[in-house]
């Protein structure tokens, strides 16, 4: 009987400590490049770069994620609105501004630690915070740059008369 508990709470223990840790998750970390701004993302909104945003696989549309760049321990907070990305090892996209608070452009792709925080870790100052930030972002950056258009045009060949 003694075995048969201690059994059981073992396997209790490892289950804790599994869900424990389902909510940090390390792997490589991407951005997008700044000619997706103004397409769609998976949750219907546009891309804009100077928004803090972020694609992810699994996690749910809506989510706040901590990002933490391992090789300069930077940490930015980026709401999920995509899905992605689509590289091996990948786990998540962030836009344009939130790789550059992390230092992640030089490096391209680099090693990152994912967390999603709780709810009981958003509270409403911080939600009007981040949502103030992300207002001056699309404020400073309106107009997305008109995408340039090929310049090779088809001509027509002459016929010439003999």
């Amino acid at each position: 009987m003694i075995r048969k508990n201690r059994f059981i709470f073992s396997a209790l223990c490892l289950l804790a400590s599994f869900m424990g840790n389902a909510q940090i998750q390390k792997g490589l970390g991407t951005f997008y490049h700044i000619r997706h701004w103004g397409g769609r993302t998976y949750s219907g909104e546009k891309y804009h770069p100077y928004v803090y945003s972020a694609a992810h696989k699994s996690y749910p549309m809506g989510s706040w994620v901590e990002v933490t760049l391992v090789k300069t321990a930077k940490k930015v907070v980026v709401r999920v609105n995509d899905r992605g990305p689509f590289i091996r090892g990948g786990v998540i996209d962030v836009s344009k501004c939130a790789a550059q608070d992390l230092g992640l452009v030089p490096f391209g792709i680099s090693k990152v630690e994912l967390r999603l925080l709780s709810p009981e870790e958003i509270t409403d100052s911080l939600k009007i915070s981040w949502a103030q930030r992300d207002s001056v972002g699309r404020a400073e950056h309106p107009i997305a740059p008109k995408k340039k258009k090929s310049s090779r045009k088809k001509r027509k060949k002459k016929k010439v008369r003999r």
